[in-house]
């Protein structure tokens, strides 16, 4: 059989079907792509939309994602339409797909296409079997759908979830246009929020510099947060939800708590609360409620403002003579009155405001301003004339205080009135009209002195004064207070000033001021008023006769006292072979004997030594006695030599010499003897050392007591004379009244 080359033309059926399935192919093709675009367009819309409802954002951000939807749909149009709707589609590959779902064809379809796209005539087929091929395919085509190429219902699927996408928006338009309306602006970037049907507002979250609402908070401090739900022409939600994150990635979410139950048209509002104890960390908050919510809300911790580095600057009143002090404030600070004060204190932040008031202040005292914060605290109190406790409030400029206001307590000491610490020194109770008082004692103040002087008054007379010769000068002690002369002060006519007659009373006192300057009232302090009768001379040693009387009994019961020890220390044994008393039993041992003998012995030795003690502090006090008399005889001017000298010198000075220098030895040998109770060698030796004292005790004080029965004899004599003197004189009395009432009845006569 011979081979031929020949030009085949595909059969015109066969060229039907390849046709049909190339427009097929393309339709597919468009219709898929149009309705991923529609899909992704209408998508876009209603998740823009439900975005932009939920979270509100700005321009800026609507802007970015209608760009980014654009971009979306123009790669989905790309990739799913202009990539495969311009591809071209050679007969050869359509055959194949036909071969591929239809295999009737028995690849005499892709045969048939082949040869008819051969080599230009090239090559050499075999006629017969070339026609045959042909007339194959041509009878198979006859059979074949198309269409059965395609899966209609995927793109039916595809075409319905595009179409009705693309007609919900109308029909949304349709059915809430307002709402589509307003959508529409916000696609146009209108800066309009979206209506809510719930309205939230969170108090006490300014916005900062940057348009952040930000509440700052003291670290550890608690913080209530309070949500109000509007009830006008709102609705007021049953739940609001707060949502926290922190700055470290930590995350949380809870329910406030529903304050009461509001009613609208009465109410303004619903109010919610969240109580955040002791925070720590900074958070941001978003509190949703409804259809609304608030986001962004920043509560950043900060450190709380304190006051370091306090003082007070005092300017002390011109009489205290102090240079002005800063001094560190302390829990109490006393302070002396009249000082003018000024507050001092640095700030660890500056400071928008500083209240401070004191506890005479009806209002607190404003410090600072937020245009210009402050961190050094200057405040002027003025001038302390009471107890103030001052307490300063600061707050910084992130808008906190400090946790508890800062307490001063200032204790303003007065200046107290002059301590007159006065007595009568050599004088008693009874003075003679021509007297000398001496006051001994001292005048002190605090701050200076500045006038010391006497005030007298007689009987129920006016009250004068006698400065004295001697004044402080601003000392704040003084003690030359000068003795008060009954004679002194002389008036301009040369009479005395003061002149006293037996009968009246003289009262007398020591007064003085300091030189506190602060009121125009002079604060005086003054002694206790000595109150003094005034006597004559023998009236006075009267008085001193029976005062010497009391003195000389005391001394008496000394001096028997003083034998009586003397018997006490004859009765110490240190013989440790001396016979227990007859009451003891026959039992006793010899321990038992020399035990009670020791006992004894230590008893009676004690008892010497504190009758001893005693006996010399009590003869000291009989000297300075007969000390006080003798003065009062100076002190009154009462001329008597001889008495003078008898109680001074005989018996004043014997006794202080006896107090001072014989008794203390006996007692320091009576305390050997203690020490060696125990010892009969040292202690025989030391309890004759004491016996010896003890007599020369006894004969000074017998020499002493004989000197006072003198004297007792001389006062016997003093007063046999004085009464013989009033006796004389009562009879010259008599004897001029019967002188006179003769001459009145001879006249009468």
């Amino acid at each position: 059989m011979s081979q031929l080359a020949v030009q085949l033309d595909v059969p015109p059926i066969v060229q039907r079907k390849l046709a049909q399935v190339r427009r097929g192919v393309r339709a597919y093709v468009w219709i898929e792509g149009l309705a991923a675009i529609v899909t992704t367009l209408a998508l876009a819309f209603w998740l823009g939309l439900l975005l932009d409802w939920l979270f509100e954002p700005s321009p800026a951000v609507r802007l970015a994602a209608v760009g980014a939807v654009v971009a979306l749909v123009f790669w989905i149009a790309y990739r799913t339409l202009f990539r495969r709707a311009f591809v071209r589609l050679p007969d050869a590959s359509l055959a194949a797909l036909l071969e591929r779902r239809f295999h009737q064809f028995k690849d005499h379809l892709l045969t048939a296409v082949d040869l008819a796209q051969g080599d230009d005539g090239q090559a050499t087929y075999h006629p017969e079997l070339v026609a045959r091929t042909c007339a194959a395919a041509a009878a198979a085509a006859k059979n074949v759908n198309a269409g059965q190429l395609f899966r209609r219902s995927s793109l039916v699927r595809r075409v319905v979830v595009a179409g009705s996408l693309a007609l919900s928006i109308p029909l949304f338009a349709l059915a809430a246009s307002n709402t589509f309306g307003f959508w529409m602006e916000r696609l146009a970037l209108s800066p309009k929020l979206w209506p809510r049907r719930v309205h939230l507002a969170v108090l006490d979250f300014p916005a900062d510099a940057n348009g952040r609402r930000t509440k700052k908070l003291a670290h550890d401090d608690s913080f209530e947060l309070v949500v109000h739900a509007s009830t006008q022409n709102y609705v007021v939600p049953r739940e609001v939800e707060l949502r926290f994150r922190t700055l470290d990635g930590g995350r949380g979410r809870d329910s406030m708590i529903r304050v009461g139950d509001a009613v609208p048209g009465r109410d303004e509002f619903q109010a919610f609360r969240y109580e955040f104890e002791e925070v720590t960390k900074s958070m941001v908050l978003d509190v949703v409620g409804g259809d609304n919510r608030v986001e962004d809300l920043y509560l950043q911790i900060v450190d709380r403002p304190e006051l370091v580095r306090m003082d007070v600057e005092c300017v002390y009143p011109a009489y205290l003579g102090r240079a002005p002090r800063r001094l560190p404030i302390t829990g109490g600070m006393r302070i002396p009155e009249g000082t003018t004060i000024t507050l001092h204190a640095t700030a660890t932040k500056p400071l928008t405001d500083i209240r401070v008031q004191s506890s005479g202040q009806p209002q607190a005292v404003s410090l600072g301003t937020a245009d210009a914060p402050i961190q050094e605290v200057r405040w002027e109190f003025g001038t302390l004339h009471e107890d103030q406790v001052l307490t300063i409030q600061i707050t910084d400029t992130d808008g906190v205080t400090c946790r508890e206001p800062y307490r001063i307590s200032i204790a303003a000491i007065p200046d107290e009135l002059p301590q007159v610490s006065v007595r009568l020194a050599g004088i008693g109770t009874a003075i003679t009209p021509d007297a000398i008082i001496p006051l001994a004692g001292k005048v002190a103040d605090d701050y200076g002195l500045n006038r010391v002087w006497c005030t007298y008054q007689v009987n129920s007379g006016p009250a004068q004064q006698r400065p004295l010769p001697n004044q402080p000068d601003g000392n704040q002690e003084f003690s030359a207070i000068a003795p008060f002369d009954t004679r002194g002060a002389e008036t301009p006519t040369g009479e005395l000033a003061l002149q006293l007659a037996p009968g009246e009373t003289l009262y007398l006192s020591v007064s003085a001021t300091d030189r506190y300057d602060l009121t125009d009232t002079p604060r005086i302090g003054s002694s206790q008023k000595f109150a003094l009768d005034v006597v004559t001379v023998a009236q006075l040693l009267a008085l001193l006769e029976r005062r010497e009387l009391e003195l000389r009994q005391r001394f008496e019961a000394a001096f028997a006292k003083m034998t009586d020890t003397r018997h006490l220390l004859s009765r110490v044994n240190f013989d440790t072979t001396e016979e227990a008393p007859a009451t003891d039993s026959d039992s006793d041992t010899p321990v038992d004997v020399a035990e009670r003998a020791f006992t004894r012995r230590r008893l009676r030795v004690a008892g010497a030594l504190q009758n001893v003690t005693q006996s010399a502090h009590e003869v000291l006090g009989l000297a300075t006695g007969f000390d006080d008399i003798h003065n009062q005889l100076e002190n009154n001017r009462v001329d008597n030599l001889e008495l003078k000298s008898r109680v001074r010198e005989q018996i004043a000075q014997p006794l202080r010499l006896l107090g001072e220098k014989s008794m203390p030895p006996l007692e320091r040998q009576l305390q050997l003897v203690s020490d060696r109770i125990a010892d009969p060698q040292t202690g025989t030796a030391a309890l004759a050392d004491a016996t010896r004292l003890a007599d020369a005790v006894l004969v000074e004080m017998q020499l002493i007591l004989d000197r006072m029965l003198e004297l007792e004899s001389y006062n016997e004599v003093v007063a046999l004379l004085r009464g013989i003197i009033e006796d004389q004189e009562s009879i010259h009395e008599r004897t001029k009244r019967q002188q006179a009432e003769r001459l009145e009845e001879l006249f009468a006569e």
